[in-house]
């Protein structure tokens, strides 16, 4: 898992790096993402975010 990804959950909506979907339950499956905030860890809800780069200029 890339830790310098964004994730965003199909639950919650809830959008945080890879490192903040670490699995906190004692069940849970550590190699799969789970959501913080709904502890969803279904893995085909979740998507990734295109990480903008820090030179990258908004528009």
């Amino acid at each position: 898992m890339d830790e310098k990804g964004k994730f965003e959950c199909g639950i919650c909506y809830f959008q945080g790096s890879a490192k903040e979907f670490t699995p906190i339950t004692v069940s849970a499956n550590f190699a799969a993402l789970e959501c913080p905030q709904c502890l969803n860890n279904d893995p085909a809800t979740f998507e990734e975010l295109p990480v903008k780069k820090e030179n990258e200029k908004a528009a």
